[in-house]
């Protein structure tokens, strides 16, 4: 369960990292999952904040190299390039498939 927390969380971080800050809604689809969100900025922290396939709730800090927060319920902490590493990852694998 908790791969499945950390690929959600990892993956919205990811794609958040690579487009441009907004505070305005938006959303995307990865590995089957629709995200919804919304971005704020707090100071030097963005705050993500959404919904998985419009049931997991999440709400992420995305502060310097660090991704802190929740999905799903559950605490999430880990660095960005993680996510970075992570979602490449993945996309390389389907494309061996």
């Amino acid at each position: 369960m908790f791969k499945t927390v950390f690929a959600g969380a990892a993956a919205l971080a990811a794609v958040f990292a690579t487009s441009a800050q907004a505070e305005d809604a938006r959303s995307f689809s990865h590995d089957g999952v629709h995200y919804n969100y919304t971005t704020a900025q707090k100071g030097k922290v963005t705050v993500i904040s959404g919904t998985a396939s419009g049931q997991v709730p999440f709400r992420l800090y995305v502060s310097g190299n660090r991704v802190t927060g929740t999905y799903n319920s559950r605490n999430v902490d880990f660095r960005l390039a993680d996510a970075r590493n992570a979602l490449a990852a993945e996309q390389a694998a389907a494309l061996t498939q």
